[in-house]
């Protein structure tokens, strides 16, 4: 039986889910799974920790690194195979922070010296096998060849969930004529700015008569809540909320805007999917080839494109709503499934 260690770093969000689903899967597959978090409130401590590490690393087959960044301890452990897992636009998110004005400086201070490790490990090599969201995601990274794609996933007992959870969701809902568009925006290169997701809503908004659109973006980088209003749209900008409350606000909404502009479709738009929330996405015309779905999803290569598809979409919402939510929840079942995913990377860990 192969033995993984997965290093954990410190980490929320979306990191800290595909670490907890990952080794949920690598599990079912008859891997022996040990997680090893490194925690502690600085770098330098947890640096230190990898570094105690080592002994006990050398015992597995392979050790895998969460979180994008390798820990010193990969160089060290050369008779063991390693792996990093790559979450993002590495060096791309680490300059959009540093000039993100939302931003404090303590954090800019922090990604500042990220940029060290990231260029340090580029240069030395050591990983033996990078795995990304998409093909997108390593070649932003240049990352050529030695890498697996893994999706974002679902297993069969998250389907359940979310099908119970959408039933509870919509007993009593008594619908007004408000649209509501949910929408989470960030510093990441890879997601749409908020000006553009603005101004495509705005345009929208215009487009479609006296129609109410209320659009709800969630945007980790302020704190308390903004509303403004323009004619017959409405802006509500609110930060970080509990999970409770965000899969509350996808399931009672009309619409979920996914934020990347590459081919990937990321968490937020799998757990819309499997609650009936129909998703729109503005994909860079350079990645359309790379996508695997088509009419699951509302998209467009151009931002006239999607408020022209979106404007058709609220003109008929009793039709179309049911429609994509349908396709989109067949498509998550059948090519998100961890089983149709799984096998680029097991069987890497198992050879």
């Amino acid at each position: 039986m192969r033995r993984v260690a997965v290093v954990a770093p410190q980490s929320l969000g979306g990191v800290k889910t595909i670490t907890n689903k990952l080794i949920m899967g690598l599990v079912k597959e008859g891997l022996l799974v040990t997680r090893i978090d490194l925690h502690g409130e600085s770098r330098v401590l947890r640096l230190f920790r990898d570094l105690k590490n080592i002994k006990l690393l050398r015992n597995f087959d392979t050790v895998m690194y969460m979180g994008s960044m390798p820990y010193p301890s990969h160089w060290l452990v050369q008779e063991v195979r390693t792996v990093l897992f790559i979450h993002g636009y590495v060096l791309h998110e680490i300059i959009g922070i540093l000039n993100d004005p939302y931003t404090s400086l303590r954090r800019k201070i922090k990604s500042f010296y990220l940029i060290i490790p990231w260029n340090f490990n580029r240069l030395l090599g050591g990983i033996d096998l990078y795995v990304c969201h998409s093909i997108t995601t390593c070649e932003e990274n240049n990352i050529r060849g030695r890498f697996v794609v893994l999706p974002q996933f679902i297993f069969p007992e998250e389907v359940g969930f979310y099908t119970r959870y959408q039933e509870l969701e919509r007993i009593g809902d008594n619908r007004d004529t408000r649209i509501t568009i949910a929408a989470y925006v960030s510093s990441s290169p890879k997601l749409l700015t908020l000006h553009a997701l603005l101004r495509i809503i705005m345009s929208l908004s215009k487009k479609i008569g006296n129609r109410e659109v209320e659009l709800i973006i969630v945007d980790s980088r302020i704190k308390g809540s903004v509303v403004e209003r323009w004619n017959n749209l409405i802006v509500h900008r609110v930060g970080s909320m509990p999970r409770s409350d965000f899969l509350k606000l996808l399931a009672s909404a009309d619409l979920y805007m996914e934020g990347c502009i590459d081919e990937e479709l990321r968490i937020a738009s799998i757990e819309a999917g499997l609650l009936g929330t129909p998703v729109a996405k503005l994909t860079h015309p350079k990645f359309v080839t790379r996508q695997d779905y088509c009419d699951e999803v509302i998209w467009s290569s151009s931002p006239g494109g999607l408020v022209d598809a979106l404007a058709d979409y609220i003109a008929n919402v009793e039709y179309w709503k049911p429609y994509y939510a349908k396709k989109l929840r067949n498509f998550l079942v059948t090519r998100r499934n961890w089983d149709s995913v799984k096998e680029p990377l097991v069987n890497f860990l198992k050879a």
